[in-house]
């Protein structure tokens, strides 16, 4: 079992922004703890925690991701959600 540290970069190499970075400093910046964001979507309190510190689980799903940017009013990109079907 081999274990992978999180992106501790808030940008790839590739210029996305990284998902754990960009949720972080989104929560950091507002009013709302990772506890009540992980109920509004639907999961226990600790799992954005685990997201962010652990990177359990490896992606949020997009649902999830949406919504968060949604709460924030941001675009899903601004989170660092990727286009699994756009050109890279």
């Amino acid at each position: 079992m081999s274990f992978h540290a999180p992106e501790t970069r808030s940008v790839s190499s590739r210029g996305e922004a990284c998902p754990r970075r960009s949720l972080a400093a989104t929560i950091a910046a507002g009013a709302s703890s990772r506890a009540a964001l992980s109920r509004m979507i639907g999961r226990p309190d600790g799992y954005l925690s685990r997201f962010i510190n652990d990177g359990v689980p490896r992606a949020l799903r997009p649902d999830e991701h949406h919504r968060l940017a949604s709460f924030f009013g941001v675009g899903d990109r601004a989170l660092g959600i990727r286009d699994l079907w756009s050109a890279r």
